[in-house]
């Protein structure tokens, strides 16, 4: 019986060798299940990463990341020179009474309290606004230096909520965990592939597209894109926007210089200042509001060219202060009033309505021009 027992146990992970990249995974999942389960309780401790690794016959690297897995996800802990143990599950999230008015979380990684950028600021305006009909109530919760995403799921629970709007890029195991919570969700500015959730994304590649068509129709031939940091899904996008406008116009890849930023003003000065030692663009597309406001601080500082008798700028956002900056921006709007008034009515149907189907909405962008663009200088 016991020869049985471990020849199961040897069977339960798949050898393929498409599969095999995957061990950790499938041994993170045979775990999970198991604390699922009950086989382990919480403040029980898991068996050594020797005896794991020995048990389903893999090494212990692989027994390792999927401790990181299950440990990212909540699930375990461990403590120094002692091992590892099953975590209390987190407590349930608390309805409100029928009579209290309803509490709707911002959960996001982005937002850094006392520092929110423009565009975020305005979308929570948006999402308040919105809220402000139905007399419910938004509480900000950021969690940029959070450290670990156990802290956030408490940080999560504890607060009550009655629903929540999860804005910007998550990591999918955090991300995950938050969307098994008992808790309706509604997730904003980020896509989670195979999971159903409410999404409500920008058309950025439609929005990339619109302001490099924009500089080509000038006349600029000579391109720098200014983007956010690379492998997010907002800054990817719209890349692949502007990459297919570059395209359509036939226009070589080699006139085109890419510089990687922060979304910051901070960043837009120092991408600036690069772009300008390179002495090659004249057209400039800068993938918002905060790093073009930057740029042109640039401009003003380390040369004698003006915007846009000698270089053009488009951004991306459209916010209060594309108006503010001198020239005032020519930018791509996103609508964030209407993506506030969307998040909400997906909020109010699954609270009231038990049939309720995910769905994602792609909110359209336009092209708002104004003062920082036109035709190349005359050689």
């Amino acid at each position: 019986m016991t020869d049985q027992n471990e020849s199961s146990k040897k069977q339960k992970l798949s050898r393929s060798r498409r599969d095999r990249e995957y061990l950790y995974h499938q041994l993170a999942e045979i775990i999970r299940k198991e604390i699922n389960e009950a086989k382990y309780k919480p403040g029980d401790r898991l068996p050594s990463m020797d005896r794991l690794a020995a048990e389903y016959r893999v090494n212990k690297v692989t027994v390792r990341r999927a401790l990181a897995e299950l440990t990212a996800d909540g699930l375990i802990y461990s403590v120094a020179a002692q091992g590892t143990y099953i975590a209390e599950p987190p407590a349930p999230v608390e309805k409100a009474s029928p009579n209290a008015s309803l509490t709707v979380g911002l959960l996001s990684p982005v937002m850094v309290a006392g520092n929110t950028g423009f565009y975020h600021l305005e979308l929570i305006e948006g999402v308040r606004e919105e809220l402000a009909k139905v007399h419910a109530n938004l509480v900000l919760l950021p969690v940029k230096y959070v450290k670990t995403d156990l802290k956030v799921i408490e940080m999560l629970t504890q607060a009550n909520l009655d629903a929540v709007l999860l804005v910007g890029h998550f990591e999918p195991p955090l991300l995950r965990r938050i969307l098994t919570m008992p808790l309706p969700s509604v997730l904003m500015d980020h896509v989670l592939r195979g999971t159903h959730v409410d999404t409500i994304l920008v058309d950025n590649q439609g929005g990339g597209y619109q302001a490099i068509e924009h500089l080509l129709s000038l006349g600029h031939t000579k391109l720098a894109i200014v983007s956010g940091p690379r492998g997010e899904i907002v800054t990817e996008d719209r890349l692949k926007g502007a990459y297919a406008a570059i395209e359509d116009a036939g226009l070589p890849e080699i006139n085109v210089q890419i510089i990687e930023s922060n979304f910051t003003r901070e960043g837009g000065f120092k991408a600036m200042a690069e772009a300008l030692d390179e002495n090659h663009a004249t057209g400039f597309f800068i993938m918002n509001d905060e790093m073009a406001a930057g740029a042109l601080q640039a401009i003003n500082a380390l040369t004698d060219y003006r915007v846009p008798e000698h270089l053009s700028i488009v951004s991306f956002d459209d916010t209060t202060l594309a108006t503010a900056t001198h020239p005032r921006l020519t930018s791509v709007r996103v609508a964030k009033p209407m993506m506030g008034r969307i998040a909400v009515e997906r909020v109010l149907s699954q609270l009231n309505q038990p049939d309720h189907t995910p769905t994602t909405t792609v909110v359209p962008t336009q092209l708002i021009v104004r003062d920082s663009t036109a035709e190349p200088p005359k050689l």
